[in-house]
């Protein structure tokens, strides 16, 4: 009898081991944020929390004092609770997310200070450096793309500073000021990204931009931000925040940063607009783009100011990428490049991370990994790029998250999509999964959905790729069934 009571023991302390990793690496993700993790709760996965998807969170020092914080909890209950050790190991198994949370809660403040002390140094640092160049991207999508764009176009006439991967926080742009500031610069591009209002105008204080780029905004975020009208202010304050040239950089073809030019020039902003469409817009200056050709190599298009054209290539997938390219031709000539010498730069650019990179799989086939991220019109633009592919198409999708009252309508949407391009369609959790398959459905009732696992959908794609097919992933949790198959 006590062999087998330690041996369930032991199995139940390893279940425990496990799931506090789990809660560990989902608060990780969610920033340690009580507002994002509430939301999470709130999902089909959220409510199913004693019972998390096995993940291991990257190792970071507040990772690390989480993990030993919780142990030490953990371990007093265990020796404290009067009661069998099995039941005790029950009671903390239903009460360690709880703990988690309480442990994030207490570390709050000491972080706070800590990321004040960062910030304050990294302002010091800043002031003291020669003059800089700051140019500034925010939006709901395509700024991480942006940023990366204009660094590599910039960097063959400067020497350019840029904040790292999707560091776009306060304290991320405090990072990198501390870790890359070591040497001058000519030029320091910042991604500014948001939860709320106010938080880019404190980035904005920061680092004092004179360039303010402006990708586009959709529904994500809605469930933080409220409402889509919250949202646009909050982005805004990136071009209300513009020092000395005040140079906005808007996307004409998004009607929510189209308010946001009505905006900058009512505020004296000199307001440049980006734009694929052929309409007329009142705007300094309009970089235009005409003569768009996309395939799986990459993409070229003309780009005209006024009197001015040049000829762009990248190879870079998806039609969607001209508007983030333009954009970045934009920013390098509103800081001193020529736009022919911009245009040929383009050239240089490579896609960013997990996004739309395309790598040869099993069989022949092609594998698309667009993992970085997730939201409706990335979604939508990666489906434009599957669609591409000759043969058989998979996609792999991770539902989105925190899309607010936008939730219903943009599942069905990209459902929708999905089903015109898809032959098969796999979802890596069933969140909001009934809105998704009703957008399927309504384009093809009889087209399968399935939600797998990463194990099961691997084994799928083992089984089911030939050459020439093409296998989409997009989203984060997408990218587990990849790396089993890479």
């Amino acid at each position: 009898m006590k062999i087998l009571v330690i041996f369930i023991a032991t199995i139940w302390f390893v279940r425990l081991l496990f799931n506090l990793l789990s809660y560990i690496h989902l608060w990780f993700i969610k920033e340690y944020r009580w507002d994002r993790m509430w939301i999470h709760l709130h999902t089909r996965q959220g409510k199913r929390i004693l019972f998390p998807a096995r993940r291991i969170p990257q190792l970071t020092p507040k990772t690390v004092v989480l993990f030993l914080s919780t142990l030490l909890v953990c371990g007093a209950l265990f020796v404290l609770l009067p009661l069998h050790p099995l039941f005790s190991l029950v009671v903390i198994d239903i009460v360690l997310f709880p703990i988690t949370a309480g442990l994030v809660f207490f570390m709050k403040l000491p972080t706070m200070i800590y990321h004040e002390y960062k910030i304050s140094q990294a302002v010091s640092r800043l002031r003291l450096h020669k003059k800089m160049m700051v140019i500034g991207v925010t939006g709901s999508f395509g700024k991480t793309s942006t940023k990366e764009n204009i660094a590599t176009i910039l960097s063959t006439k400067y020497k350019v500073l840029k904040t790292e991967a999707s560091k776009n926080s306060p304290i991320g742009i405090a990072e990198t000021i501390l870790e890359k500031l070591l040497v001058p610069y000519d030029v320091f591009v910042v991604e500014m990204g948001a939860y709320k209002k106010g938080e880019i105008t404190r980035m904005a204080l920061m680092v004092k931009p004179e360039i303010g780029i402006a990708t586009g905004i959709n529904a994500q975020h809605q469930d933080l931000f409220g409402t889509i009208e919250t949202t646009v202010e909050a982005k805004y304050e990136l071009i209300a925040g513009l020092v000395g040239r005040r140079i906005a950089i808007v996307n004409a073809d998004n009607q929510h940063t189209r308010q946001m030019m009505q905006w900058a020039k009512r505020d004296g902003v000199s307001v440049w607009a980006y734009t694929k469409e052929k309409q007329n817009l009142e705007a300094d200056k309009v970089f235009s783009a005409a003569n768009i050709q996309a395939d799986l190599k990459g993409i070229s298009f003309d780009v005209t100011v006024g009197k001015e054209r040049a000829h762009v290539v990248a190879p870079v997938l998806g039609e969607h990428q001209v508007s983030n390219i333009l954009a970045a031709i934009a920013g390098a000539v509103a800081a001193g490049m020529s736009l022919a010498s911009a245009a040929k730069a383009a050239h240089e650019i490579q896609p960013f991370t997990k996004t739309l990179s395309l790598i040869r799989g099993i069989n022949g086939s092609i594998y698309i990994n667009d993992t970085f991220n997730n939201n409706p019109d990335a979604a939508k633009a990666a489906l434009d790029v599957l669609a591409m592919a000759n043969g058989r198409k998979i996609l792999v999708f991770q539902p989105m998250i925190e899309l607010g009252s936008y939730t219903q309508v943009s599942h069905q949407e990209v459902g929708k999509a999905a089903a015109r391009v898809c032959d098969d369609i796999i979802l890596t959790n069933a969140n909001f999964s009934e809105h998704f398959i009703d957008g399927v459905h309504s384009v093809n009732p009889k087209k399968n959905v399935s939600i797998l696992t990463p194990i099961e959908t691997a084994r799928f794609i083992r089984e089911t790729v030939k050459k020439d097919d093409a296998v989409l992933f997009k989203g984060k949790e997408a990218e587990f069934a990849f790396k089993l198959l890479t």
